[in-house]
């Protein structure tokens, strides 16, 4: 396999990772209102599990990292841990923003929880190897030839992809998801119809969680080494640019958004020239356009390039029946819209 089709390959694994962590946050962000600007954390967390359940002991390797657990077991294993693992992570992170706190404080708490869980990490070094991170980690397809590895990974990748698809549709239709997005427009109106609000968060945020950690596990099996500089703060604000550049709500405009994100942007300013003075710029370069896109959207199409499509529910039987129909209040159903003279 040449070069570009080694490169080629390596977008797809990306590509397909992204979209898994893009859906996680949109389901959190996007359908129901949380500001999780934690959502990194629960990625490395899948990461991190994926490694010390994929790797051996580790002395098996001469002793050169320190890590737990080294329980060397098998790729569906270690990716179904990883999707508890973020899942569980998910949950600890909503409990310690969701309750009692506004919106805005909530997602304060939860940078803050990004912080304070890199540098933890970081400070450890017998917990997993910290800064310097864990390598070796296993790919199942290390026994194949190159060319067929790389192109089963994308397989592999594509078919988590689509389960992830028929999962998050579950969770963004139907009563579930017209719930869902009525606590993120009022969840006032959410509790009163006797809805609990924080057990709805919570059960976002392990889903998305789970959405994560197996994101983080695809990722780090392909790469083969994770450490705290691949998980910094900043790479939740590309998520979440995603899903604002796409259309909040709407997982086909997400999905739209991570391929302008990832593909074309952050990858794009790899091809820009280098500065002798500025090593680095490039880089640079991309986050600046990054935060500059968020407050474009933001600012001018607030709705993204593919707009969230709200379900207009029962027009053709009451059209049919001649009467007009009922009008939906902040996705909960609504009431029917009183009759005409």
């Amino acid at each position: 396999m040449g070069a570009a089709g080694y490169y080629a390959t390596v977008l797809l694994v990306y590509l397909g990772t992204d979209l898994l962590a893009a859906w996680g946050m949109n389901l959190e962000f996007g359908v129901a209102g949380v500001a999780n600007l934690a959502y990194i954390v629960v990625i490395a967390a899948g990461a991190y599990t994926y490694a010390v359940f994929a790797l051996p002991r580790a002395t098996a390797n001469g002793g050169f990292q320190q890590y737990i657990l080294g329980l060397h077991q098998s790729f569906a294993v270690s990716v179904l841990a990883a999707a508890v693992v973020g899942a569980l992570a998910g949950i600890l992170i909503g409990l310690t923003g969701l309750k009692r706190l506004r919106q805005d404080y909530q997602a304060m708490v939860m940078l803050v929880v990004s912080l304070i869980a890199a540098t933890v990490i970081g400070a450890d070094t017998g917990f997993l190897n910290g800064d310097i991170g864990l390598s070796l980690i296993p790919n199942p397809f290390a026994n194949l030839a190159p060319t067929t590895a790389s192109w089963a990974y994308v397989a592999l990748v594509a078919l988590a992809c689509l389960v992830g698809l028929v999962v998050m549709r579950r969770f963004t239709t139907g009563p579930l998801g017209r719930t869902l997005r009525a606590m993120r427009d009022d969840e006032h109106a959410v509790a009163a119809a006797g809805h609990s609000v924080v057990n709805l968060r919570l059960v976002v945020q392990a889903v998305g969680g789970a959405f994560g950690g197996v994101s983080g596990a695809l990722l780090v099996a392909f790469i083969g080494g994770w450490s705290p500089g691949a998980w910094a703060y900043a790479e939740t604000l590309a998520i979440l640019t995603a899903v604002i550049v796409g259309g909040m709500g709407n997982t086909a405009g997400v999905s739209a958004g991570a391929f302008v994100v990832y593909l074309l942007l952050l990858q794009g300013v790899q091809f820009l020239p280098q500065f002798a003075a500025h090593p680095g710029l490039s880089e640079d370069l991309g986050w600046m356009v990054l935060g500059g896109l968020t407050i474009a959207f933001i600012w001018l199409r607030p709705q993204g390039i593919f707009p969230e499509r709200r379900p207009r529910l029962g027009i053709a039987r009451f059209a049919t029946a001649g009467a007009p129909p009922p009008r939906e209040e902040a996705g909960l159903g609504g009431a029917a819209a009183p009759p005409g003279p």
